[in-house]
């Protein structure tokens, strides 16, 4: 259950970076989500939804953008989008093999989609904050 650690940091985060702005109120979250986190977004906006309780973030909206993985084929060389099993679920998705989409070797790096960045916030900011 890595969304609720997700969560929380997108949580803390973003309320670091609202506090500092003087914000009063966050009412929304964006994020860019990569393929190979394994993140499920429907997890991960519920456990936002936990962590942000009692904070100037309760009642925000986490949006969320998914990011294409990206893998190296160490056999053929071509470097591209990844093509995960669609039969695979995600909870186990992150122990097949990774195959390459053009040779399908799974002799594969993945060179892309790992990460997970807030990339804005909107706010509310006190009118003596501004100024």
């Amino acid at each position: 259950m890595h969304e609720f650690s997700a969560a929380c940091s997108i949580v803390d985060t973003a309320l670091e970076a609202a506090i500092s702005n003087g914000a009063s109120r966050v009412s929304a979250v964006n994020v860019e989500v990569g393929e190979f986190t394994f993140l499920i977004p429907e997890q991960l906006i519920f456990n936002f939804e936990i962590a942000s309780r009692n904070s100037i973030l309760e009642g925000a909206e986490l949006r969320i953008k998914k990011v294409t993985g990206r893998l190296l084929c160490n056999d053929c060389g071509f470097e591209g989008e990844s093509n995960l099993d669609p039969d695979i679920p995600n909870q186990i998705a992150v122990f097949a093999p990774m195959k390459c989409g053009k040779c399908g070797s799974s002799s594969t790096k993945i060179t892309g989609g790992r990460d997970f960045v807030i990339t804005s916030i909107e706010a509310e900011v006190a009118e003596s904050f501004v100024d």
